[in-house]
């Protein structure tokens, strides 16, 4: 087991140091332990968190607002898809996706195999603020574009004798029978996928997270390793490509819903990673403590950063078969 830890994650023996210990790196490459308190934990980053439950209050608050609702033609074939009453990724599952499976890896990594409480607060950090980003951002979206579902005329249930009009050739909101206002409403939040955004914005930080503890972006090829760590990416897919299953979205929907959750969870990595191709990307940035802003800052990179120890990466297994032979 320790020899697959190793091979896995190649910097994770590096330092013995307790484990509620950090190291950081001074541009001279000389390195000092500091520990972790709670103190610095919540001076440097309070105003993180003050921000993360202000987006979710936001996020809940305009998720059930009737937002645009474009006109639509009773004849487009797009928008006859059934309404599916039971989603093959519900509500509670994606939660689990997106926030539940990324703790459920990260933190036995922060914690067993890297040894570090910053690391540790980092991941779930970084987490939430790239779920609760993608929340409010897709919704918004929503609100403005007003496209129509698949199922929106199934969820409209426009009389037997309904038609477009004959002028403009298009029908709206105002002709469906429908007595349930919130599904009548939700038909029309197709774009962007909501389920796509926050599945990539939770599956994409663990990818990202794995991707520099295994240092993937190092001069060296990580085959095995790469498969292992953008594994998560994989779920994420599978989550979107069920919103095309249940009629809920268009294919231009998931995709961009996917690649907007993929660019939040980058953004929301880089805030307390340096970035996939530094010397010590397995380390989280430095806490932004008063003091800390100038003597720890990695003068080749610009990367303020818990280094350990400066080295080559682990080789991948071609380069030691080369090597050897």
């Amino acid at each position: 087991m320790s020899q697959l830890v190793a091979y896995c994650f190649p910097r994770s023996g590096d330092s013995q140091h307790h484990p509620l210990e950090r190291r950081v790196s001074r541009g001279g490459g000389e390195s000092q332990s500091r520990a972790f308190t709670w103190r610095k934990l919540v001076s440097s980053y309070w105003s993180d968190w003050v921000f993360i439950g202000g987006l979710w209050v936001i996020y809940i608050s305009i998720s059930r607002i009737p937002g645009h609702r474009r006109e639509f033609s009773l004849r487009e074939l797009s928008l006859q898809h059934s309404f599916a009453e039971h989603e093959l990724v519900p509500p509670n599952m994606l939660m689990f996706v997106t926030v539940g499976l990324p703790l459920i890896v990260m933190l036995p990594v922060a914690t067993f195999i890297a040894r570090n409480a910053w690391d540790v607060h980092n991941a779930v950090c970084g987490l939430f603020m790239s779920f609760t980003m993608a929340g409010v951002v897709t919704q918004a979206i929503k609100l403005m574009v007003g496209r129509p579902r698949p199922d929106l005329i199934a969820r409209c249930q426009p009389p037997a004798d309904a038609h477009d009009a004959p002028v403009y050739g298009l029908s709206n909101w105002k002709m469906c029978t429908q007595k349930d206002f919130f599904i009548l409403n939700d038909g029309f939040k197709s774009f962007p996928s909501g389920h796509s955004s926050l599945s990539f914005a939770g599956v994409g930080f663990l990818a990202l997270y794995l991707a520099g503890k295994m240092h993937l972006w190092d001069v060296y090829g990580n085959r095995n390793r790469a498969w292992f760590a953008l594994s998560p990416l994989l779920i994420g897919a599978m989550v979107a490509i069920s919103r095309t299953q249940d009629n809920r979205h268009h294919w231009q929907d998931v995709l961009v819903g996917s690649i907007l959750g993929m660019c939040i969870a980058t953004i929301a990595y880089r805030t307390y990673y340096p970035h996939l191709a530094h010397s010590a990307c397995h380390l989280p940035m430095l806490p932004r403590v008063a003091g800390d802003m100038e003597e720890d800052v990695d003068l080749e990179t610009g990367v303020r950063l818990l280094n350990d120890q400066q080295g080559i990466p682990r080789q991948s297994e071609e380069e030691e078969v080369w090597r050897r032979s």
